[in-house]
């Protein structure tokens, strides 16, 4: 057997058969392959090493200001090393192993990916990546949201006097989960400018009692209905007495009356996730006309406290 090379990375390999006759075989080694795969590799090892390190941030962040409390909890500095390093560690090592096999640029990719989800599932506080498909995964859980059916009546009084409107409504949830509900009240004769974002800010705009925002945990395939409450500005719930009481500036609030109008009820939908950066959108228009100048004398037929600064 004999071999013939000609230029560098290249050879001819000439070798005797049995039946006598030479066998030729070309063969390259070509080193600027072997070095673009090394460099692929490594740039791989990077992007996934700068992804851990990233999808961290959050989780250690949070992790180390536990440090400042009491009891201080020193501890916990090993425990954001072990989510940080121990991926890094199960990286590289995946690296020098697999970069010597026969097809490192499949293996290790899914390798990396391997190791990389898996840090991301165990986090319990999301990182840009998880938060990214969380987000992605609720928003399609948001827009499902429906509603099924809307009444309003008078809000009255322990003595049946009327002092704002009382909404219900039936909203259709296919998908579990925890969501933030917003309820916000607009009289139908004022148009809203897309600066408002649907909220009446004028002094005798009719609010929530107990405010918008509101959590719900519900499983999934539900109807939940909901009843809430909504007053004037210029009167105000206390809930650790459990009375109304009413502003020294009524009289002036007064004077942003619509008089007797529908209300538009804006119901936004968000996620735990998303809270209102995605949002679904639900309207309806009360059956009844309301004045809150009816409520406004309600508070004064009752003698009303005035609130206390």
């Amino acid at each position: 057997m004999r071999i013939s090379r000609f230029f560098s990375g290249n050879w001819v390999l000439i070798s005797e058969a049995k039946n006598g006759v030479p066998e030729v075989r070309y063969g390259m080694m070509d080193n600027r392959e072997s070095r673009r795969k090394r460099i692929v590799l490594l740039i791989i090892a990077w992007s996934f090493s700068i992804l851990i390190v990233a999808e961290n941030v959050p989780h250690a962040g949070h992790r180390l200001l536990t440090i400042f409390s009491s009891p201080p909890e020193p501890q916990t500095s090993l425990v954001v090393g072990a989510y940080v390093f121990l991926p890094l560690a199960l990286l590289w090592a995946s690296w020098a192993y697999l970069r010597k096999g026969k097809r490192p640029l499949v293996s290790f990719p899914i390798a990396a990916c391997l190791i990389f989800v898996t840090m991301d599932y165990l986090l319990p506080y999301p990182g840009p990546v998880k938060k990214t498909f969380l987000m992605i995964d609720e928003g399609g859980k948001i827009y499902e949201v429906g509603l099924e059916n809307s009444g309003d009546a008078p809000f009255l009084t322990k003595q049946g006097n009327p002092i704002g409107v009382s909404l219900n409504y039936t909203m259709s949830m296919p998908a579990g989960g925890k969501y933030l509900i917003q309820t916000h009240l607009s009289p139908t004769s004022r148009p809203l400018t897309p600066e408002d974002a649907g909220i009446d800010q004028t002094g005798s705009a009719l609010e929530v009692v107990t405010g918008p925002d509101e959590w719900l945990t519900v499983p999934s395939r539900t109807s939940v209905r909901r009843v809430r409450n909504a007053i004037p500005r210029f009167i105000l719930y206390d809930a650790a007495k459990d009375e109304f009481c009413l502003s020294s500036l009524a009289k002036d609030l007064m004077k942003d009356n619509p008089g007797l109008v529908n209300y538009r009820v804006e119901i936004r939908v968000g996620g735990e996730q998303t809270f209102l950066d995605q949002i679904a959108l639900l309207h309806f228009e009360t059956r009844n006309s309301y004045d809150v100048r009816a409520f406004y004398e309600s508070a004064i037929k009752e003698h009303m406290p005035f609130c206390s600064l």
